[in-house]
Order: C-alpha cells, then structure tokens, then sequence
C-alpha cells in the first residue's frame, strides 16, 4: 500500500458516532458528582416519565458502589440506618412465621418499609464518600427550586382556572405499571391536588413528591441548601422556590420547620455578640413573661392548638391512627406486628402504623427496630453537632455542618408526623447533604493518586542516550 492511500481512510476515523453510541458514551460518563448534579437537573424529565424514584436508587446504588465512605464515624451513621431496616425485615419475617403468613412475611421484608431505610443510609454515604455539597452541587439544587418555583406558576393558574388537581399527563412508567398506591403515588406526575379528610377539602403542592408533606420536606432541604449558594440571583430562586413550596404544600409541620429551624439557623450564622444579645434577651423574656401575668408553657400550648384547629380534620385522623398505633405496639411490643394494619375509618384510607415514623415503627417493628431508629437519629445529630463545636469560625465548611445540622433537626420534627422510609428517595439531596456535611475533610488523596496514576499511563517524547548525541559527542562532552 502506498504512502498516498493512507489520508482515504480519515474521513471513515474521522466519522460521527451514531446515536447509540453517543447515548451510551454519555451514561457511561456519567460518575461521582456529575452523575449526582445531572439526576438533579433532569429531575423534571424524569417525574414526567414517572421514573424519578427508580433513578434516584439507580443513582445511589452506583455512588455507593464507586466509592464508600472512609472513617469510622459516617460508617457507624450509615450502619445505624441499615439497622433500621434490617431490624424491621426481621419484625416482618417473625410475623409471619407467627401468623402462619410466610408469603406476606417474606414478601414484606423486602418491602419499601424497609428498603427505604437501607437507602437513606445509602444516600447519606454516597453524601459524604463523594463529597456532594461541592458549589456545582449545591447549584442543582438550587435548579431544583427554579423548577418548583416556575411549577407554582403553573398551579396558580390550575387553581384560578377551578381545577380541583392537575396532572402533566399519565407517565409511561404510571401506564405499563399494575395500578397500586405505590404506584400512583411514585409514578404520577401531580403539580396539586385538592384533598379531602373527614370532610374537610384542602388544595395542595405535590410537584416531585409521593404527596404534599413529602413536598414541605423535600422544598425544606431546597431552600436551606440553597442558602450556600455563592451568586445572589441563584440563592434566591432556590431559597424562594424552596419557600414556596414548604408554604403552599400547606404541611404544618413544614411551615412550622421553616421557621424554627429557619432562626435557629439564622442563630447559628449571626456574629458572636449578636448571638450573646439574642440570648441575654431571651433569658431576660423567660423571667420577665411570668412577673406580667403570662405562662410561657400555656401559650405554646394555646398555639399547638390552633395550629391543629386549623385542619382538624387531618389532626383527629393523625390522632385515631396513633391511638390504635400505640395500642398495637402494647399488644406485641418485641416484634411489632410487622406491617400496617387496617384503616381506623371506614371510608378513609388512615391505616394502622401510618402517618408516623415513632408511632409507626413501634406498631410494625416493635421496640428494637424503634431503639434502631432513636440511636441512628442521635447518632447523625451528635455528629453533626460535634462538627459544628469543632470546626474554626473562618472554616468554610461551619457553613456546610450548620446546614446539615438544620437538615437533620427538620427530620426529628418530621418524625413524628411522617414515616421517612417513604421519604428517603423523593428527598434523596437531603439525606445526600447531610453525609456530604459530615465527610471529615476534603477528599484530595484519592484525585492525587487518580492524577499520577495518569501520568504514569502518560506517552513521554522519546529522548537519545547521552552517549548517542552526536553534538555532545562533537564537543567532547558525552559524559555528562
């Protein structure tokens, strides 16, 4: 072959790849945090095909898989939460076999009940092995609260038009999929949805989530996430779409989070003497109420009350669950009853072990898989509290550990008032944030040796002997 006949083959090297390849040339890119940043994004596209929880776990199971978190802190954290998990299978499984059910029992040990725990933990050690609260990641998240700040738009105008709900449109996934609660409630694409509890009719933001609380949750990680975020016009879509959506998926618990959590925050970041001030007034406040005649202890409870007068419908549903919740765990208080119970109504669907992560897990996995739960949940506010009381005023990261402690402190008031294992993927960034907000420090060692490791695989110009260059041989000098 000639030398001439060499260029004809660059056009057909030099060829397009077909969609196919492009396709999977770009999943296969996709690792560590840009797969995280691109699930993020595409979080619209996703809902709308009805696939968003099944890519959340798709997501976590491949960041766990590329890399595990080091420490034993975050691993004991992680390892708390599977515990919740496995305990709770065990709980189904001893029921079953207690009933005579082996099926049901076997079938509900691998139910959401539990698999629910095992990716919170999942979410929380990909958080931290791969450092996901990075300024790129906390971008997307502040993506996240553009999309439900311009879908709140778009459910205003439902609302004027009288749409009691809105749908985008049937999923594919919602389609092909057998019809079920869990079906609809992960599949559909819902913008708002008009509720009814005992009479009482309330319309609600739903937009990526299972249902409304879900939203209040999920758009409270948002707005305190976003809060990071280093250009101003960014911090306020996300921070204002976060709002949004907490205010108008009209969660009490969520709104309530918004602004406790949201001044203990504001505490947390103000400057030494203002926080001295802040305190010296309310030690001033707690002995000044009880000389003018007002009990602090009875307006707080004053308050609870309208809060549940508000909706009291939901309240007294929420109150029959937990009352026969109760009674079930005192029943069988070692291994629970293993799976939620009948409706306590008749025609509403307010199922034993419900609508509660306490009252539930005492009704279906008994005092361990609830002990489980108590110390996991201390476990990751302990660390985070430790990371804050140890961090340096001027470290960047304080701001990080102080997110993450408000992230975590919004799960202990949830609890009580939602069951999370439902939680853990339409609220994935939060779990993610918390494990990146107690990663111990930047992960440099590994982008190091990942960056000699392509040095070495490097082509190096190829250079003579000393002994073979003919101008130092010339001069005399070949034994340099």
């Amino acid at each position: 072959m000639s030398v001439g006949a060499v260029p004809a083959l660059r056009p057909i090297a030099a060829a397009p790849r077909a969609p196919v390849g492009r396709v999977r040339g770009f999943l296969a890119s996709l690792r560590g945090r840009r797969l995280y940043q691109t699930y993020l994004r595409a979080i619209p596209l996703l809902w709308i095909l009805g696939v968003l929880a099944p890519a959340g776990a798709l997501a976590l199971v491949k960041l766990a898989r590329e890399r595990w978190p080091r420490g034993a802190m975050i691993n004991v954290i992680v390892w708390s939460w599977f515990a919740i998990g496995l305990s709770q299978a065990c709980a189904a499984i001893l029921n079953g076999v207690a009933l005579g059910e082996y099926a049901r029992g076997f079938a509900n040990a691998f139910g959401f009940g539990v698999v629910g725990w095992i990716f919170g933990g999942l979410a929380i050690a990909a958080g931290a092995a791969h450092r996901l609260d990075d300024a790129r990641s906390i971008r997307a998240v502040c993506w996240v609260g553009f999309y439900m700040l311009m879908l709140a738009g778009v459910a205003a105008l439902g609302v004027a038009a009288h749409k009691r709900e809105l749908y985008v449109w049937p999923t594919p996934a919602g389609m092909l999929l057998p019809k079920s609660p869990s079906v609809t409630f992960y599949t559909a694409a819902l913008i708002y949805q008009t509720e009814e509890t005992l009479g009482e009719l309330s319309t609600r933001l739903v937009l990526f989530f299972p249902w409304a609380p879900a939203l209040g949750l999920g758009a409270l990680a948002v707005t305190f996430i976003s809060l990071l975020e280093r250009n101003l016009p960014w911090r306020l879509l996300g921070a204002g779409g976060g709002a949004v959506g907490v205010v108008f998926s009209w969660s009490r618990i969520a709104i309530a989070a918004l602004v406790v959590v949201g001044a203990f925050y504001a505490f947390l970041r103000a400057p030494r003497f203002v926080k001295l001030a802040v305190v010296g007034a309310g030690l001033c406040g707690l002995f000044a109420l009880p000389l003018a005649g007002i009990d602090p202890l009875a307006e707080v409870a004053q308050i609870q009350d309208d809060v549940n007068g508000a909706r009291a419908g939901s309240s007294l549903a929420r109150e029959l669950i937990y009352q026969k919740s109760f009674e079930g765990f005192l029943a069988s208080p070692l291994i629970g009853n293993g799976w939620i119970g009948e409706s306590v109504h008749a025609k509403e669907n307010l199922p034993i072990g419900s609508h509660s992560t306490i009252y539930g897990l005492l009704y279906t996995g008994g005092a361990p898989t609830f002990a489980a739960f108590v110390l996991a949940m201390a476990a990751t506010l302990c660390a985070l509290l430790w990371r804050c009381a140890t961090m340096k005023a001027g470290d960047p990261r304080l701001a990080h550990a102080q997110a993450g402690l408000c992230l975590a402190l919004c799960l202990a008031l949830y609890c009580r008032y939602e069951a999370l294992f439902n939680l853990t993927l339409p609220c994935v960034f939060l779990f993610v944030f918390i494990g990146a907000a107690l990663a111990r420090s930047p992960d440099a060692a590994p982008a190091a040796r990942a960056d000699d490791g392509r040095r070495a695989l490097a082509p190096r110009p190829i250079r003579a002997p000393r002994a073979l260059d003919l101008n130092a041989f010339a001069s005399g000098d070949s034994n340099r």
